[in-house]
């Protein structure tokens, strides 16, 4: 969960930040991507909560589709 220097192509002279943290990367100034990790940390129950929630979801949407792959 380490912040990162990223190079963006389109915009050289900017300094570009990011930070992933399960599977979601956030891009960003230093200050925003510092408070996105800390928030992510600091809330971990609930987003994993969120993430645990969106599986189920997602599971119960195709079960009730006889849903057989593509």
């Amino acid at each position: 969960m380490r912040i990162i220097k990223h190079y963006n192509p389109y915009r050289p002279d900017e300094d570009i930040y990011k930070c992933t943290i399960r599977y979601t990367t956030q891009y960003g100034t230093l200050e925003e991507v510092t408070a996105w990790r800390d928030d992510q940390l600091k809330n971990e129950a609930y987003y994993k909560e969120c993430e645990e929630l969106s599986r189920k979801a997602a599971g119960e949407f195709y079960k009730t589709l006889n849903y057989k792959g593509d």
